[in-house]
């Protein structure tokens, strides 16, 4: 592998770690926003916080999965991590 491709896959293996820590952090989030929106239903500052926390959680998923499709390109392996 030349030098270039190695920094090119370097800089993949970062971008991808950064993404799946923001997915996680997303993930998270939106798990404490539906906490509070399950004890107050009907409160639709929650029903809007909800909201917004899942589309963040969307946001990084997406951002994840092109980091993932980016790194593989790069030449990275991604081991899979079902049960």
């Amino acid at each position: 592998m030349s030098e270039s491709d190695q920094r090119a896959l370097g800089a993949a293996a970062d971008a991808y770690a950064m993404a799946r820590r923001n997915y996680e952090r997303a993930v998270t989030a939106a798990a404490a926003v539906y906490e509070r929106l399950e004890a107050n239903p009907d409160t639709l500052e929650y029903q809007i916080d909800w909201n917004l926390a899942r589309r963040g959680e969307a946001d990084a998923a997406w951002r994840l999965k092109r980091a993932e499709d980016a790194y593989r390109a790069a030449g990275g392996y991604i081991a899979s991590t079902d049960d």
